[in-house]
């Protein structure tokens, strides 16, 4: 029998500051994320280091964007700034009167050092492989650092404005349905482009822990949040004159055993689940700069957002608010006519914060 699940969405902060974690945290980390996918964290054996070096030998640097690096680089020469975004435009960088303050994930310096071989980036790359060498490897040819730059790693952030550039967090939700995590994929603004996802797979997930047993496996459905309709009723349709008369309960009974006959016919997951419905139950992973979890909360805690999204994303405002206060505090909970929470920005632009 599936199991029907309502308003049972939840989030886990796995880090509210993730370029703080030591280096056993941040390899740790990388690995919940891409554990999700795959739905073995209780199976995997490979320490986080050994799955680093999987992901990397495969090709699979999305896993290693849930990181995050910030630098001061004593240098505030324009030339410096731009050969840095001709290296990765995705860096995430902001100007001091004694340098400038650069962010973003292992790939993204892993990348620029591969595409703009010049001091900084060489720098940087010496500077992270001898803080973790499994995560930054170095080339084995035709690596040599020269340059003197005044280079601090994680420095003090000063202002509001530079919390929200440099400062990143990865939070995991569950119990949430496929159509919640095609909701938030699309959520980032025009400005920041650094949002890294994991996601669980339909694909390679078969719905059961350890050997796959057709048998006993069991579909979760996450229902509408919708306070008023009665999941217990029949609800009466008709097929080409054929008459059904199903709870929802019994309709997702049906979807679970059509599922199940389609993998015991021979079908893969990844050909049964095209009959899997959006209200399957998803998890997913996410990391962003503060900025971006800013624009986030914007476009998911309004009147507009869907109630599922909605959901969770005022829950997670308000955890947020009250972890790192002062970067948030500019928006103000309402409820609905429905009895359902939201929440609005109430500061007085939106796009200078």
């Amino acid at each position: 029998m599936a199991k029907l699940l309502f308003r049972e969405g939840g989030f886990r902060i796995l880090s509210d500051d993730v370029g703080r974690l030591q280096v056993k945290e941040m390899n740790q980390l990388i690995k919940t994320a891409g554990t999700t996918c795959y739905q073995t964290r209780e199976t995997s054996k490979k320490t986080p280091e050994e799955f680093i070096q999987m992901l990397q030998k495969r090709g699979h640097h999305a896993m290693l964007e849930h990181s995050w690096y910030t630098f001061l680089i004593g240098n505030t020469s324009p030339k410096v700034v731009s050969n840095l975004f001709q290296a990765n435009s995705l860096f995430c960088i902001t100007l001091r009167d004694n340098g400038f303050l650069v962010s973003g994930n292992s790939r993204i310096f892993n990348e620029a050092y591969l595409k703009k071989r010049d001091i900084v980036t060489g720098m940087l790359l010496s500077i992270l492989n001898k803080e973790n060498p499994v995560l930054f490897p170095l080339p084995k040819e035709g690596f040599e650092i020269t340059s003197l730059l005044k280079i601090t790693r994680n420095p003090k952030l000063q202002t509001k404005d530079e919390v929200l550039t440099h400062r990143a967090m990865t939070v995991e939700f569950n119990n949430h349905s496929r159509g919640f995590t095609h909701e938030t994929v699309r959520s980032r603004s025009g400005d920041e482009k650094v949002t890294s996802y994991a996601q669980e797979s339909t694909r390679y997930v078969d719905y059961s822990k350890g050997e796959v047993d057709l048998e006993k496996f069991q579909m979760k459905f996450i229902l509408p949040y919708n306070d008023v309709f009665d999941f217990n009723q029949k609800i009466s349709f008709s097929v080409d004159g054929r008459e059904y008369s199903l709870t929802p309960q019994e309709f997702t009974d049906l979807m679970e055993g059509w599922y199940r006959a389609l993998r015991k016919s021979g079908l893969r997951p990844e050909e049964a689940r095209q009959w899997l419905p959006i209200g399957i139950k998803s998890q997913i992973v996410q990391t962003y700069n503060l900025r971006e979890w800013r624009h986030w909360f914007k476009i998911r805690s309004g009147t507009a957002a869907h109630p599922e999204i909605r959901f969770s994303c005022c829950h997670l405002l308000w955890e947020t608010q009250r972890r790192i206060p002062g970067v948030f505090d500019d928006f103000e909970f309402k409820v609905k006519e429905d009895g359902s929470e939201y929440a609005v920005y109430i500061g007085e632009d939106y796009s200078l914060v």
